[in-house]
Parts: structure tokens; C-alpha cells; sequence
């Protein structure tokens, strides 16, 4: 299991259960000096195949997460944060899926709520609460829990009770269900777990206004005061939040949390971000934290009901009466498009979808972590004034974070990334973070210039370089990326037009045209419908030329086409690379060459890595290196543990006639050397003698540019 070293590898920042930072939603304050913000510090692969939930040991030297798809609960021993190893796992698979997890103020036990993993609705039986010996790493003792489907669990500041939400979510797509879930406080026996106390107490909610599915309350997410009094509990699918006074097991208040409304939002799933229509979205949240003084909440405005009005696309401060602090409002969305972290995609529903977050002082400064599910980031606030959070940051996570946690005490920040299943761990420093010009953020300068899913890289004037977004983005258009110590600048993006209309293509290379203007390259698809093309633009980015595969390759080539373009000196030559096998060949892909003077093709073949189990190897980009040599990158298509191949080569046509194989040469391991396990890395430019190297994020989440330096 490889575990990087963000410090080493990255060194770079942009930047439903979900874990609050401590059992209590609020850490303590730690003597540490001024923090102004935080940076990468190491990345850790989970060995099994998700994380969600995480919780720490009261010294912050040992982590506990929920990994759901091999139903374990895992541990990790983080007494060096920045080199993260191993220290066992739990295998609950007999009692069922585990969905939250936290670790008791004595560090004796791992509390964790399994759910029945009965597909049968009618045939669910209630959840369980495991105490796991932190020793022996053993479950010494089960509670049996009063309700199905338990899915947060938080913990009094001295341990003595559990809070526990009990979902019940039934059937998600038939709502509302016919069993209400509830709350259960649990008085622990951390003797005898066996005889701790559960009491149940329901969600009345036939007199909450605005409560969307009254006879079916569904709590989410349990956070508790720092006076160990009060419990606020989200009601995701009912718009609701409820307050539990502890010591009485008892609702002492539940409100409905209104709509978050946003002068301008993207609502369309359309491969293009603008924010043009108004939008007002049901907050429907998930995380809730309350602030260090205990007078307010911050609420993560997920959304979890069908429907673009389902969802605040953000977060909002509330206090405890339902009042509206502080909302966000299209303001987190659209610095995830200036980051390149904005999901398209998900514009029809529920936008960046911010699920996990927690509070906690630093320094003392109490900072707000937020994290958005689609756009597989972290942002960071400054919270001193509650009523006008600072923005601090936005910091790239793994695919998907779930659960977020904080330990001051450590000056740590930290998140589990559910789709790929690693451990981002940050690092609170004295000022604010500025990456290595090795390794700049990429942004752009204003929400009228969204960016992301960089497929194809090259070189340009100055300190500029060029590159393209895939299908993403329509219609087609090529980014002007200026370099700028810390910071790559996205500029200007020029678009595509043909016989004067704009043009959409799935452009996945780019190379400068020695006579002016650009070659691309465009990825086709299976059947040859769109063909796979190699594209000629002037300089005003008008389409003057598209040459096609000869028909015996066309008709072999499946989903994975074109994967770059490189030109010779002259510009009468334009090289490609097929990404992946044709039809009925077995260990090699073809590198293609079109002779511009005779309207030509020739094909040769390049030899691939052996494949990771259950995965593919192909080609992703060609740069020209000068005398008909070439670098290309080879890639997987595996992210983080699962990575194997993320390697670049170099081959030589020079004399090589039509139909023969070439000798390739390992120039840079991108895995082993930069810790770069990112699944797409896409482009390459060749600029000053140094090679940059770029991945396509998919349209959200982490864009990685890298100058490696020299080939060797």
C-alpha cells in the first residue's frame, strides 16, 4: 500500500452520514501560534476500498474510519501525519454495514453504528452500536439499537452519552416511507456495554412548517454542544433541524430551514458553466457544527430529495431559533469554477452538493471546514464573525469527501474521500499557503472564464501555455494559461467556430502550428460516430481542415480514439496516438502519422505495460521532442492505491518503416518520482527544455500541473 507525501509530491493547493470533527461538533482551543490558513501534508490509500466517516483518539495519534464497501472498520496510525500507516481493521460484515464511527474522550473504545445490510425492505432489522477495544482492535460488546438504518453518531464531551440518528431511509426513491426514523441518547456502560440505556426519542413534525414529508422523518446527522447540553440533529429530507436537550432525551425545538437563494446559478446540465437563472433551493442539510460559543450552527446545505430546488448549493449559519446568520449563496459555487472544481453535470440537481464540515479554533481563530461531495474539495472560513465569513481557501481533496475532522491539538486538518477511498491530511500554517512554481494553482481570474477537464497541453509564448478541455465543455474552445510563479492563470479561452458556427468536438490534444493557428486532436467513438479527427484552426480558432482515419483502422477503433497531436517543423507532418487497443490487437496501440504533402496515413505499433488487475493501460498524449522522437505518457485508468502505470516514454520514428514496432524508453515514473496517482493524466508540453504535465479532472475536482523538470 504506497502512501505519498503531499509535502513531496503535491506541494500544491488550490487548496450522509458525514463524521463531524469530534463526538462534541466543537474541539478545543489549542496553544498554538497564528494559523492563516493550511496546506497538503500527505494523502493515505485506505486498504480496503472506501472511507467515509473518520474520528481521532483524544491524542490525535490514532485514526478510526467506516469503510462501508468491505464493511470494516479501519484504523491508522497517524503519529507521523505526514508518512500515515496501517494499524488494522475490525471486519463487521456480520453485523451489517458500518456508517459512522467515533472514538471515546478515554480512548478505550471505537464506537461504531452498523445498519442491516437487508436489501429487503420488510426485512431490515434494527442497527447496532459496537464497542471496539482500541487495543486488541476486537468488538468487546453490542448495543442493540432501538430503530433501523442508525447513520451519524456524536458523543458527549466527557463520554457518558451517545447521540445517535436513526435514518431509516426505506426505499429513497418512494418517499415518504412508512417507518419514521428517530434519535436514541444511549447512557454508555463502558464496563458493562451490554446494559447501556437507550432511550428513543421520535421527531414530531406536524407542527414544523414547511416540513416536507411529516409522517417520515429521517435524521441525518447529529452534532453536540460543547457544554455536552444540546444535540442539533438535521432532518435532511424534511428541511428540518431539531434540538434535543440531552440529559431529558427530549425535542425541545424543530424548525424548518427555509431556502437558500442565489442571484444567478448554472441549472443546466449543458457542458457549459454559466450563472444566468435565479435560484432558490430547499437547504435540506446534512452536517451540521455548532460554533465555539454554542449560539449558532453551521449547516452544510446538501440537498437529498429529487429536484434542482432540492439543496442550497453551499452553506449557511443558522442560530438556534432557525434564524438565517449568514448564507452563502452562489458565492462557494463560484469560486469552485474559478478553481476548476464546479460540476457541470450535476447543474440539474444539486450542484456542488457540500455534504461534510466541521468547526474548530486554530490558533484562536475558529475557521469553518466545508466540504463539497461533487467538487472533491475542501473550502476553508475564517469564522470570527459568524455573520460574514472570511473565505480562506479552497483545498483539492480525493474523489468525493464524506467525513470531515479536525485536531487542533495537532494543527491538523483531515478528510475521507468515499469514491477513492484515501485520507487528504492538511497541515494548519502561520500564513497563508503558497504552492512551488513547480507546481502552481491553476485558476481562473473570473467566473465568465470556467474551466476544467484539461485534456491536452502545449506549449506557447512567454511564460504561456496552451490547452483544451474535452466534451465538458461546449462548444469547443482552446485556454490561454498564463504562468505566473504560484499561480497558472486561465486567461482567455478562444473558441471554435466552423463554416462560422461554434464547434463541438471531444478535443483531447493540442499542438501550436508551425504556419499559425493549432492542430487538435478530437476523441471519436465507437461505430465512428463522431469520427475520430485531427483538426486544423487558424489563429482565430475557425476550423479550416478535418482529416480522418483511413475506413479499415475507423471501423476498429472503439470509444477510446484520438489521444493527442504533435506536428513536425515543417508542419506537413501530424502525428497522433490511439488510446487503446483496436479491434482484435492484444498488448499494443498504434501511433499514427499523416503526411500532409500526399493526403497519407502510416501506423506503427507501440508495445503497452502490463495492465493492473481489473483495469486497462492505453496512451494519453504525444509531444514532439524534435528529430521524429516523441514523448508519450502511458497511463492506467486506476486512481490512488489501485494506480500502477502512470509513466512517461519516449520512442523514435526515424527510420522506422510503416507497420513496424517501436523501442520505447521509461523517462519518468509520474507515480513512484511525484506521487502523481491521479486517474487522468492527460497532457504534456514541452517548454524551455522542461516537461509540464497536466491531468483532466472529469470536470470537478483536483487539476494537477506539474513542471517535472528536464527529461532524463
Amino acid at each position: 500500500m504506497r502512501k505519498w507525501t503531499l509535502g513531496l509530491a503535491l506541494g500544491m493547493l488550490l487548496g450522509g452520514g458525514i463524521a463531524l470533527a469530534a463526538a462534541s461538533g466543537v474541539l478545543p482551543v489549542a496553544a498554538s501560534p497564528t494559523v492563516g490558513g493550511f496546506k497538503p501534508l500527505a494523502r493515505y490509500n485506505v486498504s480496503g476500498s472506501i472511507a467515509e466517516i473518520i474520528s481521532a483518539s483524544p491524542d490525535g495519534k490514532l485514526l478510526a474510519y467506516t469503510d462501508a464497501g468491505e464493511q470494516l472498520v479501519g484504523f491508522i496510525d497517524l503519529q507521523n501525519p505526514a508518512l500515515p500507516v496501517e494499524a488494522g481493521n475490525v471486519d463487521v460484515s456480520s453485523f451489517g454495514e458500518p456508517t459512522s464511527v467515533t472514538i471515546t474522550p478515554n480512548g478505550r473504545y471505537a464506537l461504531a453504528v452498523i445498519k442491516d445490510d437487508e436489501e429487503d425492505i420488510a426485512a431490515q432489522k434494527p442497527g447496532v452500536l459496537l464497542f471496539i477495544d482500541l487495543v486488541s482492535f476486537t468488538v468487546v460488546g453490542q448495543v442493540n439499537l432501538l430503530g433501523i438504518g442508525p447513520d451519524s453518531i456524536a458523543l458527549t464531551p466527557d463520554g457518558a452519552k451517545a447521540v445517535i440518528a436513526i435514518e431509516d431511509e426505506e426505499d429513497t426513491d418512494n418517499l415518504p416511507g412508512s417507518r419514521p426514523g428517530s434519535v436514541n441518547v444511549v447512557k454508555l456502560d463502558y464496563d458493562s456495554p451490554a446494559n447501556s440505556v437507550i432511550t428513543n426519542v421520535p421527531i414530531d413534525l406536524a407542527s414544523v412548517p414547511g416540513a416536507n414529508f411529516v409522517s417520515d422523518p429521517q435524521p441525518e446527522f447529529v452534532a453536540i454542544s460543547a457544554n455536552g447540553k444540546t444535540a442539533a440533529v438535521s432532518v435532511q429530507e424534511n428541511n428540518v433541524l431539531s434540538l434535543i436537550d440531552i440529559e431529558s432525551a427530549t425535542v425541545v425545538r424543530s424548525f424548518s430551514l427555509g431556502t437558500s437563494t442565489h442571484r444567478a446559478a448554472d441549472l443546466i446540465d449543458d457542458n457549459d458553466i454559466k450563472f444566468v437563472q435565479p435560484f432558490a433551493g430547499r437547504r435540506e442539510p446534512d452536517a451540521v457544527a455548532f460554533t465555539p460559543d454554542g449560539r449558532a450552527l453551521v449547516i452544510a446545505n446538501e440537498g437529498d430529495t429529487e429536484g434542482s430546488d432540492s439543496g442550497g448549493r453551499g452553506f449557511s449559519v443558522i442560530d438556534l431559533e432557525g434564524s438565517v446568520l449568514y448564507d452563502s449563496g452562489s458565492s462557494l459555487e463560484s469560486r469552485a469554477v474559478l478553481f476548476g472544481h464546479y460540476p457541470d453535470s450535476r447543474s440539474e440537481n444539486r450542484g456542488l452538493e457540500v455534504e461534510g464540515g466541521t468547526l474548530a479554533t486554530f490558533g484562536g481563530t475558529p475557521f469553518a471546514f466545508l466540504a463539497s461531495e461533487r467538487g472533491s474539495f475542501l473550502a476553508v472560513y475564517d469564522l470570527t464573525n459568524p455573520r460574514a465569513p472570511r473565505f480562506v481557501q479552497l483545498l483539492p481533496t480525493g474523489i468525493s469527501p464524506e467525513g470531515v475532522l479536525a485536531i487542533p491539538s495537532r494543527g491538523l486538518v483531515l478528510t475521507a474521500n468515499e469514491e477513492d477511498g484515501t485520507v487528504d491530511i492538511f497541515e494548519a500554517i502561520p500564513g497563508r499557503y503558497v504552492p512551488p512554481v513547480s507546481q502552481p494553482t491553476v485558476r481562473s481570474g473570473e467566473l465568465s472564464l470556467p474551466w476544467s477537464a484539461l485534456s491536452g497541453l502545449d506549449n506557447g509564448p512567454d511564460n504561456v501555455l496552451y490547452a483544451v478541455p474535452d466534451k465538458a465543455f461546449q462548444p469547443s474552445r482552446i485556454f490561454t494559461v498564463r504562468l505566473q510563479g504560484s499561480r497558472a492563470v486561465v486567461e482567455a479561452a478562444l473558441p471554435l467556430t466552423k463554416d462560422g458556427a461554434p464547434a463541438n468536438y471531444d478535443l483531447e490534444g493540442i499542438a501550436v502550428a508551425p504556419e499559425g493557428g493549432f492542430w487538435l486532436a478530437s476523441e471519436g467513438e465507437e461505430a465512428n460516430d463522431p469520427p475520430n479527427l485531427l483538426i486544423r484552426t487558424d489563429a482565430s480558432g475557425a476550423v479550416k481542415e478535418e482529416i480522418t482515419l483511413p475506413g479499415e483502422i475507423a471501423a476498429r477503433v472503439g470509444d477510446n480514439g484520438f489521444e493527442g497531436v504533435a506536428v513536425s517543423p515543417s508542419g506537413r507532418k501530424v502525428y497522433t496516438v490511439i488510446q487503446r487497443e483496436l479491434a482484435g490487437d492484444v498488448g499494443f496501440v498504434l501511433v499514427g502519422a499523416y503526411d500532409r504533402d500526399t493526403a497519407s496515413w502510416a501506423f506503427y505499433n507501440y508495445p503497452l505495460d502490463t495492465p493492473p488487475e481489473d483495469g486497462w493501460v492505453g496512451l494519453s498524449e504525444i509531444t514532439a521532442l524534435g528529430d521524429e522522437s516523441f514523448a508519450v505518457i502511458e497511463r492506467d485508468n486506476q486512481a490512488a492505491g489501485n494506480a500502477t502505470v502512470k509513466r512517461i516514454y519516449s520512442f523514435s520514428l526515424k527510420g522506422l518503416a510503416p507497420g513496424a514496432t517501436v523501442s520505447k524508453q521509461l523517462r519518468v515514473d509520474l507515480l513512484t518520482q511525484f506521487g502523481f496517482d491521479l486517474e487522468k493524466i492527460e497532457g504534456t508540453a514541452l517548454k524551455r527544455g522542461n516537461l509540464w504535465v497536466v491531468n483532466d479532472n472529469d470536470g470537478a475536482g483536483e487539476t494537477r500541473l506539474l513542471n517535472i523538470g528536464k527529461l532524463p
